[in-house]
């Protein structure tokens, strides 16, 4: 078994779900008392979130956090957070890594590609929503994107503050119900902020979910057991 690293704390509540799921995967692989070889760099999150628009000190910024990790020489890597995946493509190929990086955006279109879908929705922070580089990505491979309208886009964004400090609420899974609901002439949603699944599953949505932490840490199982192993990068 190969060992994947984890750079989280991008927030927190997320990287909880990653390490739970990373787990549950692999514990289901393999049976008994078996569970992932994980290495997790815990960063503090708050001077990334705020350099968001800079992309210069943004990218910088990741590049010395994904340094780090690399260091401790875990054989793939999972960033635990959608919006750093457009920083990523920045600085890759400054890293001089041949370790893999499960990049959420890539997987996801590719998803969406070999599902057959055609127009999905995005739902994610108001940076990744309103600064397109996650839209690209889709586009590129021929879906087309919707998202929500600017008042929802800032409802979206307040949940989000709470969902990053894990306050989960019943009035944060209605209003995803009922914003879903709005689109289901649409093929699938895209959870675009790796917070959305604490509040958004199959009970609540109208539409079926195209979930990065879910591809994210189904690829690095599949890559830490040498199974199935298929993963294009779409970044250039």
């Amino acid at each position: 078994m190969k060992t994947i690293g984890l750079l989280g704390g991008t927030g927190w509540s997320s990287t909880i779900g990653y390490y739970t799921l990373l787990n549950k995967l692999m514990n289901a692989r393999l049976g008994g008392r078996h569970s992932a070889k994980v290495l997790l760099k815990s960063i503090d999150y708050h001077d990334l979130w705020s350099s968001y628009g800079n992309d210069q000190k943004a990218a910088q910024l990741l590049q010395q956090e994904l340094t780090g990790l690399i260091a401790l020489k875990p054989d793939c890597i999972i960033i635990c957070c959608n919006t750093l995946h457009k920083y990523y493509d920045m600085i890759k190929n400054n890293l001089n890594s041949p370790i893999p990086v499960m990049h959420a955006v890539d997987l996801v279109a590719q998803h969406a590609k070999n599902c057959g879908y055609k127009k999905v929705l995005l739902l994610a922070t108001k940076f990744t929503m309103e600064d397109g580089f996650f839209a690209k990505k889709l586009e590129n491979a021929g879906i087309d994107v919707v998202i929500p309208v600017q008042q929802e886009r800032q409802i979206l964004q307040d949940i989000h503050a709470q969902l990053m400090v894990n306050n989960v609420t019943t009035e944060a899974r209605e209003y995803f119900r009922r914003l879903i609901l709005q689109h289901n002439d649409l093929d699938a949603v895209i959870l675009g902020c790796t917070e959305y699944p604490l509040v958004v599953d199959e009970a609540n949505s109208a539409l079926p979910i195209i979930d990065p932490v879910s591809l994210q840490t189904a690829s690095a199982v599949n890559f830490a057991l040498a199974e199935n192993y298929s993963y294009k990068d779409l970044s250039d």
